[in-house]
């Protein structure tokens, strides 16, 4: 038996990875000890907060909340009980966290919906893109990582166990009948991979070219990353004398991005090749691509 600490987290799929729309009472083990043992250290521990442990409480009393420990025993149900006595609309994770994490994992065996998959260059808005356009899972927003050296600036990215609970998710929201569009990524996101299933999905998904002017992805780039305020730019100046931030971009994407990624596409075959300069317009244009799919779909279904 185990005494009680708490630990409240507001599904933010922080390292546990438990769904976002759930406020969670985390009820992890202090110690081992007997279990008259347990009661007692859990009360002296407890008693004292429950006061403003309720009151912390209060704004979220409307809201279904879900409690979990590891397996899914005493811990989490000794705080479910409390709680719909005190009004709370909640219930507890069966199985706890260890019986969560084997069906994220059993459900990132399943198929994937058909890809419609974005490529383009460094800068050329295909995360802009991507924002646009309807039934979409943006794997870098999920790893809250650019996938690129800098990609973590302003960034928390995710552990490899959140971004596979939140890529679930959100596939579980997708329609499992029409493409879905997604954005050319290697197997790694910043720090965590792309499930097997999906990074399969991708490979032999619908490939689409993105192009736009050299200066727009410099402009994207500068504006997207945000990297310093203007005293900082101006210390930079002095510092690299010509230091103009567009200039330094302009280097590094025509110098080192460009010719690593014109080498890594050479081997795919991409069926459309697309402008992103007006961002809307792509978005029409590939809204209406996808359509053209599904009818073929239709097409080949009726003939069946």
């Amino acid at each position: 038996m185990y005494a009680l600490r708490r630990n409240l987290r507001k599904a933010v799929f922080q390292e546990q990875g438990v769904p976002r729309y759930l406020i969670i009472w985390n009820v992890q083990k202090l110690e081992q000890v007997g279990r008259d043992a347990a009661v007692v250290k859990g009360l002296v521990f407890f008693e004292p907060r429950l006061v403003q442990f309720l009151l912390s409480l209060s704004a979220i009393k409307s809201q279904q909340l879900v409690v979990y420990c590891a397996r899914g025993g005493m811990r989490s149900a000794s705080v479910v009980r409390l709680l719909q006595e005190h009004g709370f609309l909640v219930s507890q994770l069966e199985g706890g966290y260890k019986c969560f994490r084997q069906f994220v994992l059993k459900q990132l065996q399943n198929t994937v919906p058909p890809l419609i998959v974005l490529h383009g260059k460094t800068g050329v808005g295909k995360t802009l893109l991507l924002q646009k356009l309807p039934d979409y899972v943006d794997l870098e927003g999920l790893a809250q990582h650019r996938s690129s050296l800098f990609g973590a600036i302003h960034k928390s990215p995710r552990t490899q166990k959140d971004f596979e609970a939140l890529l679930v998710q959100k596939l579980k929201t997708l329609p499992s009948a029409l493409p879905v569009f997604v954005e050319g990524e290697s197997r790694k996101v910043g720090q965590v991979f792309i499930p097997a299933a999906f990074a399969k999905a991708m490979r032999g998904g619908t490939l689409v070219l993105l192009k736009v002017a050299l200066e727009t992805r410099i402009s994207r780039i500068v504006e997207e990353y945000q990297i310093c305020d203007e005293q900082s730019i101006q210390q930079m100046r002095l510092w690299l004398k010509h230091g103009e931030i567009e200039n330094i971009v302009h280097m590094l994407l025509v110098d080192y991005y460009d010719p690593r990624y014109l080498n890594a596409m050479s081997r795919y075959k991409f069926v459309l090749e697309l402008s992103a300069e007006d961002l809307n317009q792509a978005a029409a244009e590939l809204i209406g691509f996808r359509n053209e799919i599904v009818n073929s779909y239709r097409k080949q279904s009726i003939s069946k």
